[in-house]
């Protein structure tokens, strides 16, 4: 079968692109062809360039979303950008469209150009909630634009967890052709791991013994990492020879700079194309993300054999966190910074971590269940 991937292109370095590059490789391990469509802006670069060692690139000029001075209403507006994007895609041989959408309310165009090909199609959204929820500006009229051009999708949509399944049925306000599909990553062997721990750590000039807690995201307020450094301050405090890593950049990086200067151990990367390094060196992934679809990062860093600590509104919207993989933050009493003391608690937490990825968040059981949703999926007309 040949899948064309195509990108709402917000962004070469979120989760919900990096999805592409996993989906994309676990398919072709499955003997199928994938091949990607994205925008031409340079911050799609990077992923087209990772993407070239898997499949086919093709780029178009199209216009994100958030690059759009009236944002949803000129998204909406646009009735030329869907018949050229469909005229491109028709000279891509495909069996099957698979769009790729970040929340909502992006990558009209994608959907309304499905709409004009022959060929069926599929679309996974990784954020459903509203951007009422969410407490965005003139979230009424956003959302009401979001709900209209979703309902005409033709297509089978696919989320990535079964809350984000319900958000997306609840936003309609009917019942639709939804599938959810968590997320997937590759799983490195234990030796590789081990491996890579040694020498991340000889690099970062981290000793065995000093315990490391790794953050992996993009420097914007969802995922919140200057409360990742309050968090660090409470752990510091009760164990002071405790580093901190955090992988990734943004508009908060400034910010974060500025704080973390005069304090040696935290430290800041810049985004790494290759993150499992840096999981395997730590001893524990802090996440402390307002929101989320299912993030990647959380399951590469428990497929590296971490445990997750996490903010209380995670661990009850990722029900795969439980207390024999993770840790909760709780503002009622130290037990979690105790627990990071514990090399051997630590290391069950972490061994179920990596069983909880084996056995239902594999890149080849979320590229199987996307097949299954490619076979069962009609034509668009």
């Amino acid at each position: 079968m040949k899948i064309l991937l195509a990108s709402s292109s917000s962004g070469s370095r979120g989760g919900g692109e990096l999805y592409l590059l996993y989906l994309a490789r676990a398919l072709r391990e499955l003997g199928h062809e994938a091949a990607l469509w994205t925008s031409t802006h340079p911050r799609m670069d990077e992923l087209t360039q990772l993407f070239a060692g898997i499949g086919p690139v093709h780029r178009s000029d199209y216009t994100n979303l958030y690059d759009r001075k009236l944002r949803t209403v000129s998204s909406y507006l646009d009735w030329q950008t869907p018949r050229r994007l469909a005229r491109r895609w028709s000279e891509i041989p495909h069996d099957i469209l698979h769009i790729n959408k970040q929340n909502l309310e992006d990558g009209f165009e994608l959907l309304r150009a499905a709409k004009l090909l022959p060929q069926p199609t599929a679309c996974t959204i990784h954020l459903t909630q509203s951007a009422k929820f969410l407490g965005a500006k003139s979230h009424r009229i956003r959302d009401i634009l979001a709900r209209a051009v979703l309902r005409q999708y033709p297509g089978r949509y696919i989320t990535v967890l079964d809350e984000r399944a319900r958000d997306l049925e609840r936003f309609l306000g009917r019942t639709a052709d939804i599938t959810a599909i968590p997320n997937g990553v590759p799983t490195l062997s234990a030796a590789r791991l081990q491996s890579e721990r040694a020498a991340t750590r000889r690099s970062l000039g981290v000793d065995e013994n000093t315990p490391l807690v790794v953050a992996v995201g993009r420097m914007v307020p969802q995922k919140r990492p200057l409360l990742f450094l309050e968090i660090a301050r409470k752990i510091a405090a009760r164990l002071p020879e405790t580093q901190f890593l955090w992988v990734g950049d943004g508009p908060l990086a400034p910010a974060w700079d500025a704080a973390t200067r005069d304090w040696p151990a935290v430290r800041r990367l810049p985004w790494q194309a290759e993150v499992y390094p840096y999981l395997a060196a730590g001893d524990c992934f802090l996440h402390v993300a307002q929101y989320e679809g299912l993030p990647l990062a959380v399951l590469e860093a428990m497929a590296a054999g971490l445990p997750c600590l996490v903010t209380p509104n995670l661990k009850n919207e990722l029900h795969f966190l439980d207390e024999a993989n993770s840790l909760m933050i709780s503002p009622d009493n130290d037990d979690w910074i105790l627990a990071l003391q514990n090399k051997s608690v630590l290391r069950l937490r972490g061994a179920a971590a990596r069983r909880t990825i084996e056995n239902g968040y594999s890149f080849l059981d979320m590229a199987r269940s996307c097949l299954q949703v490619y076979q069962q999926t009609t034509p668009s007309h």
